[in-house]
């Protein structure tokens, strides 16, 4: 380049210099004669201004020209050559990496990708990266009652009346009144197909001080975790997840209301100590096995107020094979868990031969069955999000695509034998019994373009609502006098897509689980249990899962309609509107006391018959 900018310069000078070159003065065009050659030995003469070589203007021109094209020319036959040069290594590479795969080769098209940051699984593995996430909430719960449990329409975080149907699709409305907060980071490690993976991420829950009606603010920790993803470009994978605090993600089951072992409510004595845990996964082609641990710490006894009392640490062991065919839409697994939940706090040892035959040893064994044919029909819409903060849209690249899912749990533990305290009157019976609950679900869904329809029915038993409280008088089995019916939902829903528009709307109708003993005076009471029931799950003015009816009465049944419009700006920004009409004639209001108790009251149509409306903005980044 630097040539040719001087030979650009010489030819500028050149013409300014062929103005003032004084014409030859032979006019027919004869040059002067050269110079007679010095003779060896003699000194040159002195040119005079007949030597001057005189050149033209466009000679000079036609001269510069020609070097400049020359000197193109060489460039444009380097540059050729070393492209050929190039393409001869590659395929020298090619031909070495055919001849030793894998082992020592860097991938280097993966390098160029952007990182998933979704911990994108084939296997049982539950890691999953939840986004930061900010929501804006705007609406009223019940648009009837405007107590203290459903302020008018206002913005903010409040107590919601749960859609149940939701509950065992998978979702929570208890993301509505919080923030996530992340931070995540995914890199590819020195050794060749190893992803490191790690994220500290906490809750933010926002409350209003009853004393001085301020917002208060408070972090919880929520699912942190570090990974390692070795992944063969051929069929090998391992994976290694380590849950410092909190191993929630550890559980199994797949649809949420059947799934079991998450939270530490599976422990009777859960308190406030975190529950570390890992998870080990090895997968080859379509399958993978896995298997997971975690610990918690936790009284010995029934703790009371400040007072200290002894401590146990107790496991839970998880385990499972899955088969995941992605171009077939097919996946099976096969999970299972056993969890020690300790000592039974009802029965003193005193009362036992062996003190290690009160402990509650629980295990549990879950078959999940989906086939997808299309492409992905992803989950239904709702204002509701999953716990995780994730939603799987759906993919409409196909005319039409159809799901089946199916799943069973099978649960267990030995608790208190309620009738052992009738023993003596009749048959010894033991101080300690089984307690089995089952619970199903079935999904069916099928979609033509942008319209999709979907069906779901779920079965859940007495013991399987109050298996992790345990049992509806904490620590015993169920009474054989006492009557016992299970849950039944059906649910159907329609929802179409067109220019990022949902447009949705569902029917739900449950009959709900019950729980019915007799009084000294012959007299029915029955106890409605809507939702699972943990260890904190009472019947207070806001944690309404479980409703004791009026002396007598029997339950009746509930359903709900809803509709839905949501509209995506991006991946990441989505807006919603929901309307929602439930009809629980089962509900009751709580009235406060002075003596700070609530008492129930009945047959108050503005809680029964529930109007809501609800807007939500939400961002994920």
């Amino acid at each position: 380049m630097k040539k040719i900018i001087l030979l650009i310069s010489l030819l500028f000078v050149s013409a300014v210099f062929a103005q003032e070159v004084p014409e030859a003065e032979n006019a027919e065009g004869k040059t002067a004669e050269a110079a007679p050659a010095a003779e060896e030995g003699e000194p040159a003469p002195a040119k005079t201004d007949d030597d001057k070589i005189t050149i033209s203007k466009a000679e000079l021109a036609e001269l510069v020209q020609k070097t400049v094209a020359e000197e193109m020319a060489k460039k444009e036959a380097e540059k050729k050559e070393a492209e050929a040069q190039k393409e001869q290594e590659i395929a020298e590479n090619a031909a070495k990496t055919e001849e030793k795969p894998a082992e020592n080769a860097e991938p280097e098209e993966k390098e160029k990708e952007e990182p998933s940051k979704t911990g994108e699984t084939n296997g049982l593995i539950q890691t999953s990266y939840t986004k930061s996430s900010i929501s804006f909430v705007m609406g009223d719960d019940n648009l009837r009652d405007n107590s203290q449990y459903s302020p008018k329409w206002d913005i903010g975080s409040r107590y919601e009346y749960e859609d149940f149907a939701d509950r065992v699709y998978g979702y929570s409305n208890n993301v509505k009144s919080s923030t996530k907060l992340s931070l995540f980071h995914e890199e590819k490690g020195f050794l060749p197909y190893l992803t490191a993976r790690m994220s500290l991420s906490f809750a933010m829950y926002n409350a209003v001080d009853a004393m001085s009606d301020k917002l208060t603010t408070s972090l919880k920790e929520d699912r942190s975790f570090l990974e390692i993803d070795f992944r063969h470009p051929t069929t090998h994978r391992f994976n290694i997840t380590l849950y410092p605090y909190n191993a929630d993600n550890i559980a199994i089951g797949t649809l949420r209301g059947l799934r079991w072992g998450g939270n530490a409510s599976v422990w009777p004595q859960s308190d406030s100590s975190p529950v570390p845990g890992f998870q080990v996964l090895y997968g080859y082609s379509d399958f993978s096995v896995y298997f997971g641990f975690k610990a918690h710490a936790q009284s010995k006894t029934d703790k009371l107020s400040t007072e200290i009392v002894p401590k146990e640490t107790v496991y839970g062991f998880f385990g499972g094979l899955t088969y995941n065919n992605k171009p077939l839409g097919l996946k099976a697994s096969l999970q299972g868990a056993y969890i020690d939940k300790g000592d039974n706090v009802n029965i003193s040892d005193a009362q036992l031969k062996d003190p290690k035959d009160d402990t509650i040893h629980s295990y549990g064994i879950d078959a999940y069955l989906e086939y997808n044919n299309g492409s992905r029909f992803g989950d239904p819409i709702g204002i509701n999000s999953y716990s995780d903060g994730t939603w799987i849209s759906p993919d409409y690249t196909t005319n039409f695509s159809w799901r089946i899912r199916g799943e069973y749990l099978f649960q267990n533990e030995r608790l208190q034998n309620a009738d052992y305290l009738a023993s003596a009157e009749g048959k010894p019976r033991p101080i300690t019994d089984d307690y089995m609950a089952h619970g199903a679900a079935i999904d069916l869904g099928f979609r033509w373009k942008g319209l999709r329809t979907m069906f779901m029915y779920s079965y859940r038993d007495l013991s399987f609502m109050t298996f992790d409280a345990p049992g509806v008088n904490p620590w015993t089995t169920i009474p054989s006098e006492a009557k016992q019916t299970p849950e039944h939902l059906f649910t159907v829903s329609a929802d179409y897509y067109v220019w990022h528009f949902w447009f949705g709307a569902s029917f739900g109708y449950k009959i709900p689980a019950t729980y019915t003993v007799k009084d000294e005076n012959g007299r029915k009471n029955t106890m409605v249990i809507r939702e699972r029931l943990s260890t904190d799950a009472v019947s207070t003015a806001f944690d309404r899962t479980r409703e004791m009816l009026p002396t007598g009465r029997n339950a009746l049944d509930i359903f709900f309609v809803k509709a839905d419009i949501k509209y995506q700006f991006s991946d990441s920004f989505t807006a919603m509107l929901e309307y929602s009409f439930t009809r629980d004639h089962n509900r009751q209001r709580m009235v406060a006391q002075e003596d700070g108790t609530y008492k129930s009251e009945s047959d108050v149509i503005e809680v029964m018959d529930v109007h809501g409306l609800m807007f939500l903005v939400e961002g994920r980044f």
